[in-house]
């Protein structure tokens, strides 16, 4: 459907020694990707830009300034693991002694005087 052949059928047309280009379709080979993108492509303008062959003529690497990686210590202990709950975990509801509301205890319970 796609007009590009599965990896079996490239077996199967390198086996009676074909082209496999010949069998996949024109809009995927390079030539027609650039007929099509020729216009709204622009290269860019690469001034001041060091040659790559000038690299070879750097010098001594040891001596340029390179940034290094952020130093970096692991506390000390074991790591804790933080554990994801079940869904089906029996999850404990707290009752409140001052409120007698559920969700939470008197500690921080918000109702300073209940009725």
């Amino acid at each position: 459907m796609t007009e590009i052949p599965c990896s079996h059928a490239f077996v199967a047309i390198k086996i009676v020694h074909n082209n496999v280009y010949d069998y996949v379709d024109n809009c995927y080979k390079k030539s027609s990707q650039e007929k099509i993108y020729a216009r709204s492509m622009i290269l860019v303008v690469t001034t001041g830009m060091p040659h790559p062959n000038d690299y070879y003529r750097i010098g001594n690497v040891s001596e340029q300034v390179f940034l290094l990686p952020p130093i970096t210590s692991r506390p000390p202990g074991r790591s804790k693991v933080n554990r994801d709950e079940s869904e089906f975990q029996n999850k404990r509801i707290y009752q409140c002694e001052r409120c007698h509301q559920l969700g939470h205890t008197r500690r921080n319970c918000r109702n300073p005087n209940p009725s």
